[in-house]
């Protein structure tokens, strides 16, 4: 009886530190996500007024998972800016690290990019890179939702 009172408690001990451990290293996870965004908007100078595809590029260890354009009826600048999360959340989500691009105004047409947001439900795919990574840095903003 005491031999078996013994394997409960012990199994007892490793669940609670197993769980706890997954709990700390999502934490950990978390914070690490706002850190390396932060990286960025501190060194936001060496982006600004260059293409997007630099700070993708440099953004080895993580890319963005989300991402949701602010799309106007203005034919000067008609995409002001894009918000992009490193989760598979939801892209209103909230406590979500957040990262804002606001881009340089241009005129150029954003038909594709709301197609593409719409159908892949704002994945940041191939289709979002490839039509973002020419437009050229204005400002970098991390934060948390």
């Amino acid at each position: 009886m005491f031999g078996m009172y013994m394997k409960f408690n012990i199994i007892s001990v490793v669940c609670l530190l197993f769980f706890g451990a997954a709990n700390a290293q999502k934490t950990k996870i978390i914070n690490d996500t706002l850190s390396y965004a932060r990286k960025f908007e501190t060194n936001k100078e060496k982006y600004i007024g260059k293409p997007f595809s630099l700070l993708l590029k440099d953004m080895a260890l993580m890319q963005p998972t989300k991402a949701k354009s602010d799309i106007r009826e203005d034919s000067d600048n008609p995409l002001p800016g894009t918000i992009f999360i490193f989760s598979d959340k939801d892209i209103n989500s909230e406590k979500e690290v957040t990262m804002a691009i606001k881009w340089k105004a241009d005129a150029a047409p954003t038909t594709p990019l709301e197609f593409f947001e719409q159908e892949h439900n704002y994945r940041f795919t191939a289709n979002e890179k490839n039509f973002l990574e020419k437009k050229i840095v204005k400002d970098i903003a991390v934060y948390r939702r």
